[in-house]
């Protein structure tokens, strides 16, 4: 039986054409290409969903690491800016510190010269007390006509104190814009206790050519002594705003002077 078969699949391959062998083979060919584009296709599809993922993956990290990033230079950005507002606070404090400290020592040195002319001014003022008391000496309670130098020197004496006055006046009107209230107070009395002491100087004055007895000398001499307890007052007032020191202030009344003044009060 086994010879009856090879001897059947000889006669079938003795009567197959020569084409009919080429085509199989062919159609063999085919079909190994055809599975081999398939399992590439799949293979690349594989690939292709590996690469996918990968690249998404990637990122998302990308993505989590800039936005890591943004939140640090967030931060250091915000941390920077609040070193700058305080760093400019701290500026502008000083600034504003050092303008007002600058106003402080030009408002004091202003007051302090103020002051000062203000004083010197109502000194010349009162250096002429003594030379009226000399110059009237005599003129009362004996009461004699002046010769006509002492006349001359009364008039100069007299130009003199009013041009002196105005000066201080003046200077005492300085002092009360200055301030502060208490200097400014003592100023302003002050000021008026030489507006009295020009006033009952120029009565005196009246009465020594009319040689007349002067009905204002007591008047006169206690302006005088006004003078002398309110400039004092004000030394005292001007002397705790413009220093510092512990040292007390100088006293506004000489002693070589009490004794041209102690003969003018009599």
């Amino acid at each position: 039986m086994f010879l009856d078969l090879n001897h059947a699949a000889a006669a079938t391959a003795a009567t197959t054409p020569w084409w009919g062998t080429a085509l199989g083979a062919g159609i063999g060919a085919l079909g190994a290409g055809v599975v081999s584009a398939i399992v590439a296709y799949i293979n690349n599809r594989a690939n292709r969903r590996q690469l996918d993922k990968q690249l998404a993956v990637q990122q998302l990290m990308l993505e989590r690491q800039l936005e890591a990033q943004r939140d640090q230079m967030t931060k250091q950005m915000d941390a920077q800016l609040k070193i700058a507002e305080v760093n400019n606070e701290a500026t502008h404090l000083r600034d504003r510190e050092d303008q007002q400290g600058e106003l402080r020592k030009w408002q004091l040195e202003t007051r302090r010269e103020a002051y000062v002319n203000f004083v010197v001014s109502v000194e010349r003022v009162r250096d002429t007390i003594g030379a009226v008391g000399r110059l009237l000496a005599g003129t009362w309670p004996v009461a004699s006509p002046l010769l006509e130098a002492d006349l001359n020197a009364l008039q100069d004496l007299e130009r003199e104190i009013i041009s002196l006055y105005e000066e201080a006046f003046q200077r005492a009107q300085v002092v009360r814009l200055t301030g502060p209230n208490a200097v400014a107070n003592h100023a302003k009395s002050l000021g008026e206790t030489l507006t009295d002491y020009v006033t009952f100087s120029s009565d005196r004055f009246r009465a020594a050519r009319r040689t007349e007895q002067s009905e204002t000398l007591r008047d006169w001499q206690q302006t005088v002594r006004d003078m002398n307890g309110r400039l004092q007052e004000f030394i005292d007032a001007a002397y705790a705003v413009v220093n510092i020191t512990s040292t007390p202030p100088p006293s506004s009344v000489p002693t070589s002077r009490s004794g041209n003044e102690s003969s003018a009060m009599t």
